[in-house]
């Protein structure tokens, strides 16, 4: 088992003297580390404690280099709270803690360095525990240890053990992410990255891809504490040698602290985050913005993995969020970052001075718009009661968007395919989603977006009994302000026309819908009949036929309803003229075989302005076919 430890703690109180004595690595790489005796850098070194083996994250304590500090912790396992015991709970340990609390890191020990100078050890612990008295760190194990003399390692190393049995299983259904904390292009080997991989395996000669930059590369080789592998798995302290991968250099963009390695390439780089945002009632001694209101609207610096950029907070129901308190809350982003659902962060003051708050992202692609509403506050409710499980991510998130991709319904998700294709194929034997191709779509949702689109068209023949169809584009736009999402628009539409209603050209219609004429038309309806019937193949013209608008009305409700043709403008024949015409045109040329246009007038009997449209109409509908100045019957 591939376990991350973690140190965290005022600036010299023997974080890395601790971690030195406990693995016999010097942690503070960097000439300068070593020559003020200050850690600047994130220091690693390596443990094995029984049958587990233990990558360990020293980080820096001074203030100046707490964003260092967030890089390391986000992912440990369990943490080694030191506190010397010559100075007690300071500053930068409450600080530490926050941000500890903040990430969720919940496996906490305590170190209490230095007591080998201590002149009243068992004083010196009562001193601490009463600092720790309403904090997370109230009722953990307090180890009283000498990096100097050796004392107390040992019981040190047997808590380590005793917690490592208490940890929750290695995450088996996530993609595997790996944030880079280091960067770097040996002579020969090309590019080196190296981080903590959590979730998944990666494995020699995989493709990986590099985010938000969008690069890719293949695997050419694995290390783990200097030592080659085969395959990293979650938890391991992993270097990749990625060849393919171009460090970032100014007006070149390419992989930097901050960088997300996967081995997916759906993740999709955001710009804001809609996140649960907590902040701690006990302030830092020497950081003001601890103590004052976060505004809404402030901006602040977010770390979230080892990334970091400013953003603007957006509180939602409220203009400032005070010290203990929480919200929800939206980030909107200076520059991309690459996030998943469920991720823990940290914000400090935009100065960098300070801790604000910190917490989880609930939605990893957002939307800016309408963020402040009740609805998106009710999504984010359901969504935080069940961040870490997919099955409630997937329901919630149908509550937004009502129709959803099948393999990917969750942008942004750290769930690898096959564990989100089974539980979807459960929820659909289980009947809480509906699979139309492939989307899934909520049921209840779907049954009222259904009613509601075919009410819709319902209510149109209703208003306008003598036309047709329902202009489809007038339709949709219908739909979308009486509520139901865009996306659901095609589907929809292919239920209906597959269950009683029509689309005709660019209209739809319910199959039942019968045309009828207002009752004020029906005596102008009746005598255009009248007139086209006694007029035969030779009709009056159209503005004789119809001279009044309502008349006008009456002629378009024939012709809709198929018992007026409309050849063209000009050509207007009663129904029945026109059966027996074109069977006569039939008759003609089965006899014949061919005929000009002029054979077939003198046939039939009607003039020529009625005659070549007549003629044309029986081309479109497939009945005969023109050659030169002769129509013969289509075969």
């Amino acid at each position: 088992m591939h376990i991350i430890l973690g140190t965290a703690g005022h600036i010299d109180h023997g974080k890395s003297s601790l971690i030195k004595a406990l693995t016999g690595t010097d942690p503070d790489r960097l000439p300068e580390e070593k020559k003020r005796g200050v850690t600047i850098e994130l220091g690693f070194a390596h443990l094995t404690i029984g049958d587990h083996e233990l990558g360990i994250i020293d980080v820096p304590g001074h203030a100046d280099f707490v964003n260092n500090m967030v890089a390391g912790v986000g992912s440990l396992d369990i943490a080694i709270f030191i506190v010397a015991a010559d100075d007690g709970w300071m500053p930068q340990s409450e600080e530490h803690l926050q941000i500890l609390n903040f990430l969720g890191v919940e496996n906490v020990i305590i170190a209490l360095t230095k007591a080998d100078i201590a002149e009243d050890i068992e004083f010196t612990m009562e001193l601490v525990k009463e600092d720790l008295i309403g904090t997370t760190l109230e009722d953990v194990t307090m180890i009283p240890v000498s990096s100097h003399t050796g004392a107390g390692l040992d019981d040190l190393k047997a808590e380590i053990l005793e917690r490592i049995k208490t940890l929750k299983k290695q995450p088996k259904n996530h993609i595997p992410r790996l944030s880079v904390d280091r960067t770097f292009s040996p002579t020969g080997i090309g590019t080196v990255v190296t981080g903590t991989l959590t979730g998944g395996s990666i494995s020699k000669g995989d493709t990986i891809y590099c985010m938000p930059e969008k690069i890719s590369s293949n695997i050419r080789g694995i290390q783990n504490h200097s030592t080659q592998v085969e395959t990293a798995s979650h938890g391991m302290r992993t270097a990749l040698n990625v060849p393919d991968l171009t460090l970032n250099e100014r007006g070149k963009p390419g992989v930097q602290r901050g960088s997300v390695i996967t081995k997916t390439n759906s993740l999709i780089p955001t710009s804001t985050l809609d996140i649960s945002l907590s902040r701690q009632d006990r302030s830092i001694t020497g950081q003001s913005a601890t103590k004052r209101p976060l505004k809404h609207t402030e901006t602040v610096i977010l770390h979230h993995g080892t990334s970091r950029t400013r953003a603007r907070v957006i509180l939602h129901s409220t203009s400032q969020l005070a010290p203990g308190e929480d919200s929800y809350a939206q980030l909107r982003l200076e520059t991309p970052i690459t996030a998943c659902v469920g991720d823990r962060f940290v914000i400090r003051d935009g100065a960098q001075q300070g801790t604000l708050g910190g917490g989880i992202i609930l939605d990893a692609l957002a939307e800016p718009r309408q963020f402040r509403s009740d609805r998106r506050k009710s999504f984010l409710t359901d969504r935080a009661e069940s961040i870490d499980n997919l099955r409630q991510i997937i329901l919630t998130e149908l509550t937004k968007k009502p129709i959803l991709s099948s393999t990917q319904p969750i942008v942004n998700s750290p769930y690898n395919n096959k564990y989100t294709e089974q539980t979807i194929a459960k929820l659909i034997k289980e009947k809480k989603v509906t699979q139309r191709g492939d989307n899934i779509i909520d049921p209840k949702g779907w049954k009222s977006a259904i009613d509601l689109a075919a009410s819709i068209i319902d209510s149109f023949h209703i208003k306008e009994p003598d036309t047709p169809t329902m202009p489809i584009e007038t339709w949709r736009s219908s739909m979308v302000d009486e509520g139901i999402h865009p996306s659901l628009s095609d589907h929809i539409e292919k239920h209906l026309t597959d269950n009683g209603y029509s689309k005709i050209k660019d209209g739809i219609a319910n199959a039942d819908h019968s045309l009828e004429l207002p009752v004020h038309l029906e005596i102008l309806a009746s005598r255009i009949l009248t007139d086209l019937k006694s007029a035969n193949l030779t009709p009056p013209a159209r503005v004789d036929l119809a001279p009044t608008t309502e008349a006008q009305q009456a002629l378009t409700f024939l012709i809709r309803s198929g018992k007026v043709i409309e050849l063209d403008p000009k050509a207007l024949l009663e129904a029945s003229h026109y059966e027996a015409a074109k069977q006569a045109v039939i008759s003609y040329l089965t006899t014949t075989t061919k005929g000009t246009a002029s054979d077939i007038r003198q046939q039939i009997g009607t003039t020529r302005k009625v005659l070549m449209p007549l003629l044309e109409r029986l081309d479109d509908e497939g009945i005969t076919v023109r050659t030169d100045d002769y129509r013969t019957l289509k075969s």
